[in-house]
């Protein structure tokens, strides 16, 4: 029975790899092989269709749709806000002030820039941090010569770094590992500075794309403070008065309707809504399939079936660890196993409990290949929403992205590896 059930998630396992290849290689489109992927795997684990508890047709599909309604109602809200900071010119001043004060040093741009995703997303968690950082700095990184794919990794290692430092990730996931938050913390905090590495060592490297032949500074303007101020108010409001991303976003948007002298602001907000609505349908449906898919590998029947299977390929050995966690770092994409809000959501718990490797040592790897999904897992909830606002070849992204990952990884591995056994 035992065999049988083993030969079965290896089975899942296999298939799990074929879909993730041919979804790379655009033979299938991810918005339709996740969760049909999802859905058959719960089927053969013995997840019944209907019926009380963990079902296929209300938790998997409904709830798991449901589930990500809040980073769909956030996208949303990013899409006005992109759409109000482009219409009323907001982008062109801020352009202004960084063509009028740092023209001369285009590097020192790129700084700045990478300085503020990292602020942005050590405040905000998830999707608004890199969405927010998109809208605003996205054109500014292609005027000065960078492509899409060079100036969307540039955001998105910034982001990782800010994840690292964001207090959010430690309580999240020290409860989710069940691991101390003090030693999450320390953790991240050497992760925070293996990525400043990775950024320095990338601007360096691609600084060479800054082309500024057509640029020109420009005279001197008045500058309406009162409009641009509208790029700070979403971090204000969340960090210092503790309110949540969507509320954030529809206080800024107000603020922003009264000050442009809209005789109806609240029925313009409901037009705006319903135009970026429109626009978010893609993006609304990719998140509905990612959703059910996280919902479908996170039954216990799925858990069950699969853990046996990775506690048997997990190493026993400091230097198999090693090896084993970066070469595997791949693993992580596509909601894989190493993916705490895919495959691995339900799997690190039962094998951080069952394995006789370090639990420290395998929540360190675990915590370090989930901020390397943060940065190039193409079907991640905030990835998902940034390339298709950008309109970014995502695979493109991850080779751009990938090497630094890796070596991100590898360190920080080695550093769980040594901190734990001295």
């Amino acid at each position: 029975m035992m065999e049988n059930f083993t030969l079965l998630s290896v089975v899942i396992f296999i298939m799990f790899l074929i879909t993730a290849g041919m979804i790379i290689v655009r033979k299938i489109e991810f918005v339709r092989a996740l969760p049909a992927f999802g859905i058959i795997t719960a089927l053969l684990a013995g997840v019944p269709i209907t019926g009380n508890g963990e079902n296929i047709a209300n938790f998997v599909i409904v709830q798991g749709v449901i589930n990500l309604a809040e980073p769909m109602f956030i996208y949303v809200l990013s899409m006005m806000f992109a759409k109000f900071i482009i219409e009323y010119k907001i982008k062109n001043e801020l352009y202004y002030l960084c063509e009028f004060y740092l023209m001369d040093k285009p590097i020192y741009l790129v700084w700045c820039i990478a300085i503020v995703t990292v602020i942005i997303s050590t405040v905000i968690m998830n999707i608004g941090a890199i969405m927010l950082s998109a809208i605003l700095f996205i054109s500014l990184l292609l005027k000065i010569g960078f492509n899409k794919q060079t100036a969307l990794s540039l955001l998105l290692l910034a982001t990782g770094l800010g994840s690292c430092l964001n207090s959010g990730y430690h309580l999240l996931y020290a409860n989710l590992l069940n691991l101390n938050l003090e030693s999450v913390k320390d953790f991240y905090y050497i992760m925070a500075g293996l990525c400043f590495i990775a950024l320095i060592v990338y601007i360096s490297i691609n600084s060479n794309m800054i082309k500024l032949q057509n640029w020109k500074k420009p005279a001197k303007q008045k500058v309406n403070f009162k409009l641009l101020c509208m790029v700070i108010m979403p971090v204000v409001f969340i960090y210092i008065l503790k309110i949540n991303v969507e509320c954030s976003l529809i206080l800024t948007l107000s603020y922003g309707y009264l000050v442009i002298g809209s005789k109806k602001p609240f029925i313009d907000l409901l037009f705006s809504l319903q135009e970026a609505i429109i626009k978010s349908v893609d993006v609304i449906v990719l998140l509905g399939a990612v959703g059910i898919f996280m919902h479908a590998v996170k039954t216990q029947a799925v858990v069950d079936l699969m853990a046996p299977l990775l506690l048997h390929l997990l190493p026993q050995t400091p230097t198999g660890c090693l090896l084993f966690f970066t070469i595997l770092t791949p693993l992580v994409l596509y909601k894989g196993p190493f993916n705490l809000q895919g495959m691995g959501a339900g799997l690190s718990t039962v094998v951080m409990a069952s394995t006789t490797m370090n639990p420290m040592v395998l929540g360190m790897a675990l915590l370090s290949l989930n901020t390397l999904r943060k940065i190039m897992d193409p079907i991640d909830v905030q990835n998902i929403a940034v390339m298709q606002y950008i309109q970014v070849d995502n695979n493109k992204v991850i080779k751009k992205v990938l090497p630094y990952a890796m070596a991100i990884n590898y360190f920080a591995l080695f550093y769980a590896l040594v901190a734990v056994s001295t």
